[in-house]
């Protein structure tokens, strides 16, 4: 477990609360704690045991400290967060790096993070990137491997194309955007998946062309067919919004979007 805990394999406080979440209903804190450390007894073998149990005691002993403790008020969630950092220290000691240093790395590069999209703004895409990534490992050093392999591949790709959005917005030619693109989700999703991306894109691209050309030819016929009535008028703009859409089903969902879209405003 130690070493699991080094690399960020185990978060330690999401681990006591799994165990905690195994205790009956009616038990005090002290109690669960009690059947905690009794399934370590007999869970694990020496010497693994001996310290895989020193750190559960020591830190229930910190959650009694910290109940206790009286935080600042007055202060910024950075100043707040290295008065916290310091309390488990003066606790805890070396442990505390064993217990929170994966949550502690995970706020810190939240706020490198902020830092880093601010100064490098200027910077050429590929390099930004590369930077970013060097930031990370930097900063979670241990646990790094560990805590990408879990992070969701769509936000992976979502920061990506963040810190390359200004060298996307001025390619001006729609094919190479999409080469662009496409090279990106290649990357994160794989071939297969970016292929299909580029497909649904396609069309509803062409839709939002068909729509245009539709609420186009609307507005001619309104101004042309001023005298018909209403009725006339609507029948015939839905055999214009089925020629233009493609069919029924897309000319009413066009048309609920539309209400929706009223209803909204």
């Amino acid at each position: 477990m130690l070493d699991e805990l080094k690399s960020g394999k185990i978060n330690f406080v999401w681990e006591v609360w799994a165990l905690r979440r195994k205790c009956k209903a009616g038990y005090t804190p002290d109690q669960c704690n009690a059947t905690i450390i009794a399934y370590i007894e007999a869970e694990y073998e020496s010497p693994d045991k001996e310290k895989v149990k020193d750190l559960f005691l020591s830190y229930f002993r910190y959650e009694e400290e910290y109940r206790k403790w009286e935080q600042p008020t007055d202060l910024s969630f950075v100043e707040l967060y290295e008065k916290i950092k310091a309390k488990r220290r003066d606790v805890l000691g070396e442990k505390a790096d064993l217990i929170f240093g994966m949550e502690e790395s995970q706020v810190s590069f939240l706020e490198g993070t902020q830092n880093f999209i601010k100064q490098s703004a200027n910077l050429p895409a590929e390099q930004r990137v590369k930077q970013f990534e060097d930031l990370k490992k930097k900063t979670y050093g241990t646990y790094y491997d560990s805590l990408v392999s879990r992070e969701d591949k769509f936000d992976h790709y979502q920061m990506e194309m963040s810190l390359r959005d200004k060298e996307f917005n001025n390619i001006s030619d729609p094919k190479e955007k999409e080469k662009y693109l496409s090279r990106i989700e290649t990357k994160y999703f794989g071939k297969e998946r970016a292929a299909n991306l580029a497909e649904e894109r396609a069309k509803e691209s062409k839709f939002q062309e068909s729509i245009s050309k539709y609420e186009s030819k609307e507005k001619e016929f309104l101004r042309e067919n001023a005298s018909l009535s209403l009725s006339e008028k609507e029948k015939k703009l839905k055999e214009i919004r089925i020629q233009f859409l493609g069919s029924e089903e897309e000319a009413d969902a066009y048309i609920r979007r539309k209400n929706i879209e009223e209803a909204g405003k």
